[in-house]
């Protein structure tokens, strides 16, 4: 069996979830770089939603004699908006809506969990920014061997 890729699958859940009319759908990217890569995104065109690995990527916690393991998956959605810092908190409130709608309804992981808002303040007027934090779990699982 494949190893779930837990951003691919936060953004495939979020990109068919997303209800338009609690707030526009913004643009999603899975991120694929390193951090180096430069990222770029064009505001006037619309939000932007890019998702990448979070830190930790992969959290393993062994179980009692080592034979079961709960897994934590880390997702960062970093969400960018130029219209409002109303509209950056709409975005995170949907991307919190569709965690706690479906957290238990993917096929790779037994939850999907909201974890936490930091709004990014740089340099750059007029453009908002924050960072989502998702947990992606799978608990009490066989351990391979």
């Amino acid at each position: 069996m494949a190893e779930p890729v837990a951003v691919s699958n936060v953004l495939s859940e979020i990109n068919a979830q997303w209800d338009a009319s609690n707030v526009a759908k913004p643009q999603i990217i899975e991120m694929n770089g390193g951090p180096t890569t430069p990222v770029r995104i064009d505001l006037n065109r619309g939000d932007y939603l890019i998702g990448q690995p979070g830190t930790p990527t992969l959290d393993e916690v062994p179980l009692g004699n080592w034979s079961y393991v709960n897994r934590s998956y880390g997702v960062q959605l970093e969400l960018s908006s130029k219209v409002s810092r109303q509209r950056l908190y709409d975005l995170m409130a949907e991307v919190r809506r569709i965690c706690h709608d479906r957290r238990h309804s993917m096929t790779n992981f037994q939850r999907l969990q909201f974890s936490a808002f930091n709004e990014i303040v740089g340099e750059d007027l007029n453009i908002w920014i924050g960072a989502v934090d998702i947990l992606v779990v799978n608990t009490n699982i066989l351990a391979e061997t």
